[in-house]
C-alpha cells in the first residue's frame, strides 16, 4: 500500500531533524570531551571529526535495526522509499547520511584538486588557466547557495528537507493524519527572495573584480610562514572590517566583541552552527583575516 498521500509536512520533518540534532550534539560533546581528556594535541587535530562520527553512530544504529530515529519517533514520521511503499534500503540510507555531512567537503576537495592540476599543467595557456580558476572560484561561491535554494523550495512545496534525501530518493511519511503546510510557504518565499538578492550581489561583485578567497584559521599558519600579502576582510557578524580578530574552536574568524556578544545569546558558531564556548575563543595578535592565496 502506497503512503504517498501520507507524506510528512514541513513542520514534522523540521522538528524531527531538530530533535535528532539535539541527541547527536550530546554524543558529539561526549566524544569531544573524551578526546580532550586523552590528548589536547589530538583534540585540536581531530575534534572536527567528532560531529561526523556522532552522526554516523546515531543514524547507523537506527538503520541497522530498522528503527525510527528519536526525532522521527517524536514527530510520528518514518522514512520510506521513492515509491512510498517500503522502508529504504539500508545502504541507501547510509549513503544519504554520508552525502549530507561530507558532500560539501568532498566537492571542495575536488575543486581544490582540479585547481592544483590546472596549475601543474604545462599544456594550458596562462589565459586558459586564469579563466578556469575564475570559473572554479565562481563554483565555490555558488555551492553554498544550492543548499539555501533547496531549503526554500522545501518550505514552499514540502517533500525532501535534505539534498541527500533527494539524491537517494528517500521520503518521509507521517503516521499522523493532519499537518500544516501553509505557514512554511511564506517562509520559503522570503528565503528564496533573500537568496536571489544575495546571489545577485555576488554576481555584481564577480563582474566588478576577482572573487575573494576566504580562508579559515585552520590554513592560516602555513600562509603566515610563507610571507603572503595581507588584505582586509569583513566580520561575518557586523559586516564591517574585522577588529581584534578572534578565532573559534571550529576555525572561523570574527571581531572579538562581535563573537562574544553572539555567544551570550547562543552557543553556536554563526557560520557552521557547531557548538562553541566563550572560553574556547582565542584572540589573535598581529594578524589580518585574509591572505592573498595567489602567492
Amino acid at each position: 500500500m502506497s503512503l504517498f498521500h501520507a507524506n510528512a509536512g514541513q513542520a514534522e520533518i523540521i522538528r524531527s531533524v531538530q530533535k535528532d540534532q539535539e541527541h547527536i550534539e550530546y554524543i558529539r560533546t561526549a566524544l569531544s570531551e573524551v578526546l580532550l581528556l586523552l590528548s589536547q594535541r589530538h583534540w585540536f587535530k581531530y575534534n572536527a571529526l567528532c560531529k561526523l562520527i556522532a552522526e554516523i553512530l546515531y543514524h547507523h544504529y537506527a538503520i541497522l535495526n530498522n528503527l525510527q530515529t528519536l526525532g522521527e519517533e517524536y514527530t510520528g514520521i518514518i522514512q520510506v522509499d521513492d515509491n512510498y511503499v517500503m522502508l529504504p534500503n539500508k545502504a541507501i540510507q547510509l549513503l544519504s547520511i554520508l552525502l549530507e555531512y561530507v558532500g560539501e567537503h568532498v566537492v571542495d576537495r575536488v575543486l581544490t584538486y582540479l585547481q592544483t592540476e590546472i596549475d601543474r599543467s604545462e599544456e594550458l595557456l596562462e589565459s586558459v588557466k586564469t579563466a578556469l580558476h575564475k570559473f572554479i572560484d565562481t563554483l565555490r561561491v555558488v555551492v553554498p547557495f544550492v543548499r539555501g535554494f533547496h531549503t526554500s523550495l522545501f518550505y514552499i512545496n514540502g517533500g525532501k528537507y535534505h539534498i541527500s534525501k533527494r539524491l537517494t530518493g528517500i521520503n518521509y511519511a507521517s503516521l499522523l493524519r493532519y499537518h500544516s503546510i501553509y505557514g512554511y510557504k511564506v517562509l520559503g518565499y522570503v528565503t528564496l527572495t533573500q537568496l536571489v538578492l544575495a546571489l545577485a550581489a555576488r554576481y555584481r561583485q564577480y563582474r566588478s573584480g576577482p572573487i575573494p578567497k576566504i580562508i579559515s584559521a585552520r590554513s592560516v599558519s602555513g600562509k603566515l610562514s610563507s610571507g603572503a600579502a595581507l588584505r582586509s576582510q569583513n566580520c561575518a557578524l557586523c559586516m564591517d572590517t574585522t577588529q581584534d580578530i578572534s578565532v573559534t574552536q571550529c576555525g572561523h574568524l570574527f571581531c572579538w566583541h562581535c563573537i562574544l556578544n553572539w555567544l551570550d545569546k547562543r552557543q553556536i558558531c554563526p557560520i557552521c552552527r557547531e557548538t562553541i564556548k566563550k572560553t574556547r575563543v582565542v584572540r589573535l595578535q598581529n594578524f589580518s583575516v585574509e591572505l592573498d592565496l595567489s602567492s
